[in-house]
């Protein structure tokens, strides 16, 4: 007579395993189980399941039933129970319990789910919260909109790719997604890095298939960097004078220009973010999150800080500082959200050159230049900070890089800008004229110091 299941808890690096022996030493994680009083009804539910399966003759499919029902939420677990219920008594076939994951299991009869299923688990950070240091807690929304656009809706065969179970989903699905004539070439790496890190994810951790469709080398090679443009101080002068764009934006812009900060986190910052009335006039920003997952924090220039102390006072939001109601005309349905910054661009570029910024290389698209788009405010920022003595780790405070690497194409323009003696950027509170007649106090030495310095 064969010996009973009964099984074994440890933990290792914070996550619950049950050790069973089912024809030889297996390890079962415990995905969801926090605690020891939840990691042992686990253990008993999993040592049911082995022994049923075991007594109807079916050692076989006991691992895989083990591995789904130690992988399972709570709210999945009893759809994993019936499913190897119907196993034993014959109503289901052997194909709909295989190896991985028993979150994977949609509650629709399979347990592969779509690539679309997969991906929304990846990009929602679903992922990174049950896979903790394998999988990273991001940003998703450039991946999101990618995917959304290029990948989901293709139509492959009789179906779209985001309608394709993940165990069909082969290299000619993806091959078909570049081929598309509507991806442009400068997003053909990045959607292709996307299906390639969905799959790549669905073999580990989430081991749901057993490798990869893509072979070594399939990534499209990183498109040569094209030439972007900054603005010159005088340039960004004329573009916050510029009083027919809503104060809002030019705030905008000014402050992105002048902190370096992401086009995406600057358009949601809250005052929550600010503190503004610190001693001497300085200013301090912090940012619990930016699109590489850290945080961010840092004193603001002097400038700034005063321009948004002045802009507190006449803001029509008490959360957001760039809020929608403040544009003079604004869709109801965008009433109490940040400022909508997806088409900044095209705002930008429209004013400047309505502002009288003619400079043809800031409006030029070609096969080795980008025209400006608001995403360059950062290079405005760090071509000029580099080229006026601010040190890598000054800028990268600021900027988020994560290495001098990413620092290293901007110090050609830097080097030009300190030889044209182009100077820093003009005091924000000054430059643009509906906050410079907000307040006739005199202004912080801090201030003043640094007007001082922009007139020497």
């Amino acid at each position: 007579m064969s010996r009973q299941v009964t099984g074994s808890l440890y933990q290792s690096r914070g996550t619950w395993f049950l050790a069973l022996t089912l024809g030889k030493r297996v390890h079962i994680r415990l995905a969801t189980c926090q605690t020891e009083v939840q990691a042992q009804l686990r253990r008993q539910i999993i040592v049911s399941i082995a022994q049923r399966l075991r007594a109807a003759g079916k050692v076989d499919l006991a691992v895989a039933a083990c591995r789904q029902a130690g992988e399972a939420t709570d709210e999945l677990l009893p759809g994993v129970v019936k499913l190897i219920d119907g196993l034993i008594g014959g109503t289901e076939r052997v194909a709909d319990v295989t190896p991985g994951p028993a979150a994977m299991i949609s509650g629709e009869g399979s347990a592969i789910p779509t690539f679309r299923k997969f991906g929304d688990r990846w990009t929602s950070n679903e992922l990174a919260r049950r896979y903790r240091g394998r999988v990273k807690d991001i940003d998703h929304d450039e991946n999101v909109r990618k995917l959304k656009k290029h990948v989901y809706p293709i139509v492959f065969g009789s179906r779209t790719i985001g309608d394709t179970p993940l165990d069909e989903f082969g290299l000619d699905h993806a091959d078909h997604v570049l081929a598309q004539p509507t991806l442009p070439d400068g997003s053909l790496r990045h959607v292709a890095q996307c299906m390639h890190r969905i799959m790549k994810l669905a073999v580990y951790p989430a081991r749901i298939l057993d490798r990869s469709p893509f072979p070594p080398g399939w990534l499209p090679p990183a498109s040569q960097q094209k030439e972007r443009g900054y603005l010159y101080p005088l340039e960004d002068a004329a573009l916050m004078g510029y009083e027919r764009l809503a104060p809002v934006w030019r705030l905008f812009f000014g402050f992105s220009n002048r902190e370096g900060i992401r086009q995406e986190n600057a358009g949601t910052i809250e005052w929550a973010n600010l503190s503004l009335d610190l001693p001497n006039g300085a200013g301090h920003i912090v940012l619990d999150e930016t699109k590489n997952g850290r945080g961010g924090t840092w004193a603001l220039d002097p400038g700034t800080a005063e321009a948004l102390r002045r802009w507190r006072t006449t803001c029509p939001s008490s959360r957001w500082v760039f809020p929608t109601e403040a544009l003079p005309r604004y869709r109801r349905s965008r009433a109490g959200q940040p400022l909508y910054v997806d088409h900044a661009a095209g705002v930008l570029r429209e004013a400047l050159q309505k502002a009288g910024v003619n400079r043809p290389k800031l409006f030029q698209n070609g096969n080795n230049r980008l025209r400006i788009r608001a995403h360059d405010l950062r290079a405005t920022f760090v071509t000029l900070a580099l080229a006026n003595g601010r040190s890598e780790d000054w800028v990268m405070q600021r900027t988020g890089h994560s290495s001098s690497i990413m620092l290293a194409r901007y110090r050609r323009e830097a080097k030009t800008a300190q030889e044209l003696a182009l100077g820093w950027l003009h005091p924000l509170h000054e430059v643009i004229p509906e906050l410079r007649s907000l307040n006739a106090e005199p202004a912080t030495p801090e201030v003043q110091s640094s007007a001082n310095r922009r007139q020497t």
